[in-house]
């Protein structure tokens, strides 16, 4: 997949990323690829680097795969690294792996950089739809063929899904269309949206429940793109994340003085379960069954809904939960009026994960202050409220600082 031009939303979007250590290619999945290179197997910073610098040479250049396998011969030669592959031979293993991490690598880009694009305001102007386009792979996904030439709105939240690529080897695109367009097409308005109700799976290595989208790959449903602009990672972050390690920026300044709340913020003690899922999701506008998303204070965006409370979805969230009882609604409050909000790499049993923390300070009548914390990853949520100083906070200030609340 060589580009005869420089395509510099591409190039950005691979630029942007951090090296992250792996043993296993489900390490990190979804919004976390958008910040994080990895190649499955590879635990060396060294050679991360030399693998981003042959994909950002043929991202850059166009050279291609073949320039790229060489590249690939040559770190594998150097260093010696015994890698898992299919293939009968050595050199169908070689050129097996070496594929794999081209193709993925420069369809995510590709499609991250066409997102940027398509998604402009003067090009939505005129061009408000998306055309699905298969990639007549000889061995087609019976879905991906199906949603062939299928229009939708590029507002239609189905391209939170499906938008391409959608698996592994996915060549699928999407086409850029205009109101004149659809009417050369024979249609009046866009296509319904196919039927993408997600179904209950399992996390193969950690036994959890994790929710699949039909014709969707494990770990690609997410829109590249998306998530690169406006997702949990926010446009305002530019620069890469540090790696998992010691990422307390230098020179911290102290936590924002504590927000003064009352004794009607909190509900009583003989509130129910069902009392605090209840007033946290009205923080939202929400109830019952509602769910939506909510953009916070630094751009990114926070999938909120009565699933938050199921420990089947969310492990380890039981009726103990600080947001089940009396500060179901002051936590909610730390989601919308943050004091700081945080964004890191997360060690989990089953891998690494972005990790977005939204702090927070109270003080009560009585005196008390009280400190919040609500951490969002892809595996669900954790939410805290303890009574503690101002320093004790700083534990959880790592990473990239993403929005701070100024003083009155």
């Amino acid at each position: 997949m060589a580009d005869q031009f420089p395509f510099q939303e591409a190039i950005d979007f691979l630029r942007n990323k951090v090296n992250l250590p792996t043993r296993r290619w489900d390490d990190v999945l979804r919004q976390g690829q958008v910040r994080g290179f990895t190649v499955a197997g590879i635990a060396r910073d060294d050679m991360l680097s030399d693998f981003m610098a042959a994909l950002l040479a043929a991202r850059t250049a166009g050279t291609g795969f073949s320039e790229f396998r060489k590249s690939f011969d040559e770190i594998v030669d150097r260093t010696g690294w015994k890698f898992n592959a299919k293939g009968g031979t050595n050199e169908e293993r070689r050129d097996w792996r070496a594929r794999i991490i081209y193709t993925t690598n420069m369809r995510t880009s590709y499609m991250a950089g066409r997102w940027k694009q398509l998604t402009d305001p003067d090009v939505l102007k005129y061009r408000p739809y998306l055309q699905y386009v298969h990639s007549n792979a000889l061995h087609p996904r019976l879905l991906h063929l199906h949603w062939n030439g299928l229009v939708l709105a590029a507002t239609d939240p189905a391209w939170r899904y499906m938008y391409p690529p959608n698996g592994w080897g996915c060549g699928c695109d999407v086409k850029a269309l205009s109101e004149r367009d659809l009417k050369r097409l024979g249609k009046s308005g866009p296509d319904e949206a196919p039927d993408l109700t997600p179904y209950e799976s399992v996390d193969p290595r950690t036994g959890f429940p994790e929710m699949r989208y039909p014709g969707i790959d494990r770990g690609w449903d997410y829109n590249v793109g998306e998530e690169w602009l406006s997702g949990i990672v926010p446009p305002e972050l530019r620069t890469p994340l540090p790696a998992v390690a010691d990422t307390q920026p230098e020179n911290l300044p102290a936590m924002p003085e504590a927000t003064e709340t009352n004794w009607e913020e909190l509900l009583p003690p003989e509130a129910k379960p069902e009392d605090g899922a209840a007033a946290f999701l009205s923080m939202f506008g929400l109830q019952g069954n509602e769910g939506g998303y909510y953009r916070d204070a630094s751009g990114g965006i926070v999938p909120i809904g009565k699933s938050l409370f199921r420990p089947d979805v969310t492990p380890g969230n039981d009726d103990t939960n600080p947001a089940y009882g009396k500060y179901a609604r002051v936590l909610a409050d730390a989601i919308r009026k943050p004091d700081e909000i945080w964004l890191d790499w997360g060690m989990v049993k089953s891998g690494i994960v972005l990790r977005r923390s939204y702090l927070k300070r109270v003080l009560l009548p009585d005196g008390t202050s009280t400190f919040l914390r609500f951490e969002w990853t892809k595996l669900g949520w954790t939410a805290v409220a303890e009574p503690t100083s101002a320093g004790a906070a700083d534990r959880y200030r790592r990473g990239a600082l993403l929005y701070r609340r100024k003083a009155a």
